[in-house]
């Protein structure tokens, strides 16, 4: 035998299909799809692969399989994610989390059986450099993420409530209009979102809203059906006025 081999993929018949390719080439390969990460983990701590061939995204009962290379590490298993990603962002993840490497999904037979020999015989798959360079980027998101962030939070809640209405399509007339509240006292809470979030105008500030939309207040989360609401009359928005 070559080495054993864990295959975590969702999809059987990827699975199925590789166990027997490989197991024709002299590894002993056992498949895992859960149904939950705990299972996963289980099944290689029993099994004691050398390597696990591990997909990211792993559907609906595993989700990211970004979250099992950590624990499939403490195992002692060398982890190759197999995988169609290319987000640079998501494969610094999975290097940071203790990942040997990736190679692609349509890699063919010869491909994947060399990559698991040289990483079986302690080959690496990422250079330094290039291991470097996307964990520096990650890093720098992360802290870009941070920032913004901090930004967000400075609006209050009125604010944040006007910036989604912004996103949203609306005018200030339109947004003065439908809730009551007096034009100026719409476009001084708007100069007041430009100034906090650092940008010159209404188009800049929803387009960064827009580019992080997971960094905004709850305020603009639970104001998602203001379009709607809009449609619906003044009583079923947001309150601009407190």
């Amino acid at each position: 035998m070559s080495g054993r081999v864990l295959i975590v993929e969702d999809h059987a018949l990827v699975a199925i299909g590789l166990r027997m390719a490989l197991s024709a080439r002299s590894w002993d390969v056992e498949t895992s799809s859960g149904p939950t990460t705990t299972d996963v983990v289980e099944h290689a701590q029993r099994f004691e692969p050398q390597c696990v061939l591990l997909d990211i995204h792993l559907g609906r009962g595993m989700g990211s399989g970004v979250e099992l290379v950590r624990p499939l590490v403490s195992t002692g298993a060398q982890v190759v994610m197999m995988t169609a990603e290319t987000r640079h962002l998501v494969l610094a993840e999975c290097l940071e989390a203790g990942a040997a490497g990736w190679i692609g999904k349509g890699a063919d037979l010869d491909e994947v059986d060399a990559t698991l020999r040289h990483v079986v015989a302690g080959g690496t798959l990422i250079g330094r450099n290039d291991r470097l360079a996307l964990l520096d980027e990650l890093w720098q998101e992360r802290t870009k993420a941070v920032r913004g962030q901090t930004t967000f939070k400075r609006l209050s809640q009125r604010e944040a409530l006007v910036l989604g209405a912004m996103a949203d399509g609306l005018s200030a007339d339109e947004i003065a209009e439908t809730h009551f509240v007096a034009l100026n006292t719409v476009r001084s809470q708007i100069r007041s979102v430009l100034n906090k979030l650092g940008v010159r105008s209404q188009l800049a500030a929803v387009a960064l809203a827009g580019a992080h939309p997971e960094l905004l207040p709850q305020q603009m989360q639970d104001g998602r059906d203001r379009r709607r609401a809009h449609t619906r009359g003044p009583s079923c928005g947001p309150d601009f006025r407190r």
